[in-house]
């Protein structure tokens, strides 16, 4: 068993708050009992427990992030360097997945309210309910929100420009003479995913090129959702010359289709992905991408709110990050 304040203070034959304020370093204890006091945490590599002095200070150096799955390969990279900069600052993450729940989601929240944790990032999903508002409203100021908006109050957030990144796709294929543009993408619930279809037609509507609701296909965003929107959309009226995919998975399966059906990419099929995953190592040929700076995403959400939690009062804006497109060989390069 570790040794204890308790333990110490039975060696030396003192009170406890003796033994916690000469290990940390407060008067009111003489300099022969410090000593002796020191010298037995030192020969038994006593460790104060963290959790205990925190929850003293209401304070428990543990970040909650919540995320509404863990099958997006995006969120792999924000959750890292959410780990490596809150790490840095003498905090622990937990992983709250809340499956898009929104009662999971409030009970994950609870753990702020109960000073649990001390503080929340919450990334991607709808837009921001009800119930996140009134936590807020309740005092409880450390949230920072990843790619996910609250409309009716301010609270900090990182937005990666989903709009901007779908636009970028489409106006590349557009730029290349494509005209029927199929989108395949996932729940239109998903305020990122909405985002994506914005900016698909803001570029056709750029172009003068009329929206189609057939070309269209909204999915669970899975690989298997990817292949069965190939086969939906070659039997559309207007078949499809190209396809901008709003994730990576769902390329996967996509390719998986086109390949399948005996077409080639980009001589029959040109295709515009969007994310840069591990998953693109395995899709052959490589994929034109819209490239999101993920790492800086997690960074400055760690960043925003260890800011928050040592600062009684903290800028809350808006930050926007600006995605880029990587042209490859899934797309006739220009």
């Amino acid at each position: 068993m570790p040794l204890t304040l308790k333990d110490i203070a039975e060696m030396v034959g003192v009170a406890e708050s003796t033994v916690s304020r000469a290990i940390n370093g407060k008067s009111g204890v003489s300099e022969e009992t410090r000593k002796e006091i020191l010298k037995i945490a030192r020969d038994y590599n006593f460790k104060p427990n963290k959790l205990a002095q925190g929850l003293a200070k209401q304070e428990t150096h543990i970040l909650a992030l919540l995320l509404p799955g863990l099958s997006e390969g995006n969120y792999s990279k924000i959750i890292e360097n959410i780990e490596i900069i809150a790490e840095k600052a003498g905090y622990q993450v937990i992983l709250c997945n809340t499956h898009n729940d929104l009662e999971k989601e409030k009970s994950y929240l609870n753990l702020l309210e109960e000073k649990r944790v001390d503080g929340a990032i919450i990334l991607g999903g709808e837009i921001a309910d009800q119930h996140i508002v009134n936590t807020k409203l309740r005092g409880y100021d450390n949230i920072v929100l990843v790619n996910r908006l609250c409309e009716e109050i301010l609270i900090p957030t990182i937005l990666i420009d989903s709009k901007y990144g779908a636009y970028l796709a489409t106006k590349h294929l557009l730029d290349l003479g494509y005209e029927n543009i199929a989108l395949i993408t996932g729940n239109s619930d998903d305020y990122i995913e909405s985002e994506k279809l914005k900016g698909y037609q803001t570029a056709l509507n750029e172009y003068g090129i009329e929206f189609n609701d057939n070309l269209v296909h909204e999915t669970n965003g899975s690989r298997q959702a990817g292949y069965n929107s190939f086969l939906n959309l070659v039997d559309v009226d207007t078949p499809p010359d190209s396809f901008f995919v709003t994730s990576d998975l769902l390329s996967v399966g996509l390719v998986e289709a086109i390949k399948m059906g005996g077409y080639f990419i980009p001589q029959d099929y040109a295709v515009v992905s969007y994310g840069d995953t591990i998953i693109n190592s395995i899709i052959s040929p490589d994929l034109t991408r819209v490239v999101e700076p993920l790492n800086y995403a997690g960074e400055m959400a760690a960043e925003v709110l260890i800011n928050l939690i040592n600062n009684d009062k903290a800028e809350e804006e808006i930050n926007v990050l600006k995605p880029k497109l990587l042209k490859s060989e899934s797309t006739k390069i220009i």
